[in-house]
């Protein structure tokens, strides 16, 4: 059985990596072209942007990914108490018809 926190665990390992796969990209090619462009001086600036947003673009995602992990697994618990409390309020009716 498929749990919530285990499908979304897996969505958001999905989303982190093409994300992430898609900044990598993105910075690597505009580390290259400036690095072709005959400027080496544009290194000083793509460089520490580029850095700068794979390292909070990373942590942002892995800091939401937790928070919707953490919900999903709530959800799971939620259902789990639900499913015991419809018993005990079975349990209890059969015993007030005793």
């Amino acid at each position: 059985m498929s749990s919530t926190e285990s499908t979304e665990r897996k969505t958001t390992r999905t989303i982190e990596k093409v994300v992430m796969s898609f900044m990598y990209l993105l910075f690597g090619v505009m580390l290259l072209a400036v690095a072709f462009s005959g400027e080496p001086t544009g290194l000083f600036v793509v460089l520490p942007i580029a850095i700068f947003s794979i390292g909070l673009t990373k942590w942002g995602l892995k800091w939401q990914n937790d928070r919707y992990i953490r919900s999903a697994k709530n959800v799971d618990a939620i259902e789990v108490l639900s499913v015991e409390i419809r018993e005990l309020k079975k349990r209890v009716e059969d015993l007030e018809k005793k």
